[in-house]
């Protein structure tokens, strides 16, 4: 039985391959590829030539069919155009088939968009949403979009270029004008990481056009900080922490920065609580 290695390969400069990636993909003899045109540039550059199989996410049974058939007598790796597997691109459905016939995958990490647009982004703040590219359909993308900004600080979508000037105007009807960044063409030569706000994300977009798939981000802190804190939530996370031993003062630290609110807001709600659950620890 072989091993499926699930390998992250450069979003556009060929230095951000790993050396470890370069090892497998010179000693494995089938590369599974979601464009196999497009993966022979980076296996030329390497100077391997494994057997190569094409496998996107609408591929038939069958195609998995023979990939499973090649990992029975050797190892095979999964790699996209650019970035991981599985992050909003081809995999989850193969390593699941894989890992349901008792085969072994193994991770190869390395170039993601979704990180290096988070990493350049100066308000980029957890909880944090990755929406990947948004659904077909208005209503589910605008669901999506509310639910996901009410709970997150940031939000990360993917728009491809087609109809990504439409997809901006949604976002910024749903949302208002908030801080935004525009990231495209990542580390190739016309990388482009630009901060501003959805009005002139927008706008730039829709002069201009997209050129390419868009990764962006959205700062939602300020309607996350307008969403009340429920009290029961509050009051379960704080009978938690306090069947733990926790003292109140302690618990009430804990649960006042994961949600967000004040210190004194929550020590008042952890003081009214049974005496049986706080009990007579130092509320200091």
């Amino acid at each position: 039985m072989g091993i499926l290695y699930v390998v992250a390969t450069p979003l556009g400069n060929l230095e951000d391959l790993t050396f470890r990636a370069a090892r497998i993909l010179r000693e494995v003899p089938t590369v599974v590829a979601e464009d196999p045109r497009h993966t022979k540039k980076l296996l030329v550059h390497l100077e391997a030539n494994p057997r190569m199989i094409g496998y996107r996410e609408d591929s038939s049974e069958s195609r998995e069919d023979a990939i499973l058939e090649r990992l029975r007598t050797g190892d095979v790796a999964l790699v996209v155009d650019g970035g991981t597997p599985g992050i909003a691109d081809p995999g989850p459905d193969l390593v699941a088939r894989v890992r349901s016939e008792g085969m072994k995958v193994v991770p190869v990490p390395g170039p993601s968009a979704l990180t290096t647009a988070v990493s350049m982004v100066s308000f980029a703040r957890q909880p944090m949403a990755f929406l990947g590219f948004l659904p077909e359909r208005r209503s589910r993308r605008e669901r999506m979009i509310r639910k996901s900004s009410v709970v997150a600080r940031t939000l990360v979508i993917y728009l491809p270029p087609h109809g990504a000037a439409a997809r901006l105007d949604e976002l910024l009807g749903w949302l208002g004008d908030l801080p935004a960044a525009l990231c495209r063409e990542l580390t190739k030569i016309h990388e482009e990481i630009i901060e501003s706000s959805l009005v002139e994300i927008s706008e730039r977009i829709g002069q201009h056009g997209a050129r390419g798939e868009l990764t962006i981000v959205v700062d939602t802190a300020t309607i996350v900080d307008q969403q009340p804190v429920d009290r029961e939530v509050m009051e379960e996370r704080l009978r938690h922490l306090l069947a733990s031993g926790m003292s109140p003062g302690k618990a009430a630290g804990i649960v006042a920065r994961d949600l967000g609110v004040s210190r004194q807001e929550v020590y008042g709600v952890v003081t009214a609580l049974p005496r049986e659950v706080s009990g007579d620890h130092d509320r200091a």
